[in-house]
C-alpha cells in the first residue's frame, strides 16, 4: 500500500512540473523560438525535416538521404501521408504545403493562424491540432 502512495505522490509531482515548465516555455515565447529536427515515418522511409532550415530530407533504410524540398522557412508540423507524400506546415509563410515523393512541392491552403500539430489520418484527411487542443478536419 505505501509503495502505490509513493508512486502516485511522485507521478503526480512529476506531471505538475511538466505542466509547469511547458506554461512557463509557453509565455517566455521559448515555443516560437525553439528549433530541431521532425520525423515523420513514411510507408518506406522516413522524413526529416530541419525546422530553421526549412528544409526535409528523406531517408530510406540503407541510411541514404536525400534532400526532398527545401524553402519553408521555419517548418513548424510535419505529417506523411498514406499516398507517401508529406505535409509540411510553414510557421514562416504561414502555409501548408504537401511534397510528392518526387519532391513537387504543393501549396495546400494558407492559414491565418499556425496550428500545433498537423497529422494525417489512415484515410489522407489532413487534421490540425489548434493551440486549444481541438482537432479540425481541413476543410
Amino acid at each position: 500500500m505505501t509503495f502505490k502512495i509513493s508512486r502516485v505522490m511522485v507521478c503526480c509531482v512529476v506531471s505538475c512540473l511538466f505542466v509547469i515548465a511547458c506554461a512557463s516555455f509557453t509565455f517566455a515565447g521559448v515555443y516560437e523560438a525553439t528549433s530541431g529536427m521532425l520525423v515523420a515515418t513514411g510507408k518506406k522511409c522516413y522524413f526529416i525535416a530541419d525546422q530553421t532550415e526549412g528544409k526535409v530530407h528523406v531517408v530510406y533504410a540503407d541510411d541514404e538521404k536525400i534532400l526532398l524540398a527545401d524553402g519553408f522557412g521555419y517548418i513548424s508540423g510535419m505529417a506523411a501521408a498514406p499516398d507517401n507524400s508529406v505535409y509540411v506546415m510553414s510557421h514562416t509563410h504561414k502555409r501548408l504545403f504537401r511534397v510528392t515523393p518526387d519532391g513537387k512541392v504543393q501549396m495546400v491552403r494558407k492559414v491565418d493562424e499556425v496550428p500545433r500539430a498537423i497529422l494525417v489520418d489512415r484515410d489522407g484527411v489532413v487534421r490540425f491540432v489548434t493551440h486549444s487542443g481541438v482537432v479540425q478536419a481541413l476543410r
